[in-house]
């Protein structure tokens, strides 16, 4: 197949573990013969940048630094670029399907203008974009939403009464098509949101799409996206990840957390349950990889320095090539996120390299975790329960082991990446013959 993928980063420019999910997937796609062409923001980059394999031209609005852009004329001409810049890559590469992974920053009209190409589409959900993001988008919510201020609402007006809208269905569209001029459901107030019924919204439409997980599918569903329909194909891991399983008699001291830094983290929680554990004389330490928001980083660092902390913070040049020798390195992975995490990668990851792992049950962890079988779990920003935890690991050696075999064969055994790759080639194949 020619395969044209659509995504707002790509590598070596990312902002987390899930942005290398493209890349994974594109690079065993072409180790399967396929033919695939990535189109992407410039982030990271001064200008537009295009070769055999990847065009990053793609313009990306209030998101991994960029500026948000939100008046009506330069928003305009944002949109259109992209949207061109869509119409070229399909019209020279020619695809045979278009898959679609996260749009988070990008113009959302896109759904749109791929709609108006009566191409196949598969779209693979693995963050927010859908279920938050689409809410959010400025250019649609300029145009769908049922009131604006009242300078913007006679603006509309005015473009509207001209014909405007109308012509920018093929250079930037603000609708799936005529008939859905406003959305009330998505761009209404708060009354008119909280009514919308699960799975009702027929202003979006994805015949083919696959989540991350079930709960980033519900999650979309109770917003009101129409995705009962469509499947759940969880990540793989591929085989450099897979270590060996320390012994029952190995020290449990080195923690590690790999995370974005933000509130939303847990590493705030993490570092209160390692001040219970050191007060309760446990030996260990703590590194931290991440980078995130300076003011969160510089609260967490304080709170280190004022407590006197065994903790370290460190950064990863590399996310597919350091990843697995950094857990190797550790003892045992903390994973403490306090928001709807889609998916707890980084737990996969770790239990893949052999690691015991405790997580917060936030998010879609129930679907990979298993509370004393393959992994030690606690309530989001509960720090007493993680320093519990944190206890257990180091006092029962023969639990700790267990978990570590039984998780590690699970993570193989479901979520390796030949298994996955099937999964998602098939779906692409199905996809492109059903649609075409």
């Amino acid at each position: 197949m020619k395969i044209l993928a659509l995504t707002n980063l790509y590598p070596p420019h990312h902002a987390g573990t899930f942005d290398t999910h493209c890349q994974s997937v594109v690079e065993a796609l072409r180790t399967r013969g396929h033919t695939v062409l990535v189109l992407t923001s410039t982030q990271g980059l001064r200008g537009e940048q295009r070769d055999g394999e990847i065009h990053r031209c793609l313009l990306l609005n209030g998101a991994y630094g960029a500026p948000k852009v939100c008046a009506i004329l330069p928003l305009r001409a944002q949109e259109i670029h992209n949207t061109r810049m869509l119409l070229e890559a399909i019209a020279s590469f020619q695809p045979e399907i278009v898959h679609v992974f996260s749009l988070h920053g990008l113009s959302k009209s896109v759904i749109f203008t791929l709609r108006n190409a009566r191409l196949p589409v598969a779209y693979a959900v693995s963050d927010h974009w859908l279920s938050a993001g689409v809410q959010e988008d400025p250019w649609l919510r300029y145009w769908n939403a049922p009131s604006l201020p009242i300078l913007e609402q006679s603006g509309r007006a005015a473009l509207e009464m001209s014909g405007e809208r109308g012509r920018l269905d093929s250079t930037a569209p603000t609708r799936m098509m005529k008939g859905y001029d406003r959305i009330p459901a998505l761009y209404g107030d708060a009354e008119a949101r909280a009514a919308v019924a699960p799975n009702s919204i027929t202003a979006f439409r994805f015949d083919r799409m696959y989540f991350c997980s079930q709960a980033l599918k519900q999650l979309t569903g109770r917003v009101g996206f129409a995705v009962s329909h469509t499947d759940v194909i969880y990540p793989g891991i591929t085989g450099d990840f897979v270590g060996q399983i320390k012994p029952a008699g190995a020290p449990v001291k080195k923690f590690l957390i790999v995370s974005p830094l933000n509130p939303e983290s847990g590493v705030m929680t993490a570092l209160q349950a390692l001040k219970l554990a050191r007060a309760a004389r446990l030996n260990l330490s703590l590194h931290i990889y991440g980078r995130g928001e300076s003011s969160y980083v510089a609260t967490v660092r304080s709170f280190v320095v004022s407590h006197q902390l065994p903790v370290e913070f460190l950064t990863i040049s590399n996310l597919n090539t350091d990843m697995a020798a950094i857990y190797k390195r550790h003892d045992a992975l903390l994973h403490t996120p306090e928001w709807a995490e889609p998916f707890p990668v980084t737990a996969l990851q770790a239990m893949a390299c052999g690691l015991p792992v405790i997580a917060s049950t936030a998010g879609g962890a129930e679907e990979l975790l298993r509370h004393g079988e393959n992994a030690l779990t606690y309530p989001p920003g509960d720090a007493t329960q993680l320093a519990a935890r944190m206890q257990e690991l180091q006092v029962s050696p023969a639990l700790r082991c267990q978990m570590a075999e039984t998780a590690q064969a699970d993570v193989m055994g479901k979520f390796n990446d030949t298994v996955v790759m099937d999964q998602v080639e098939n779906f692409l194949a199905v996809s492109q013959a059903q649609i075409a």
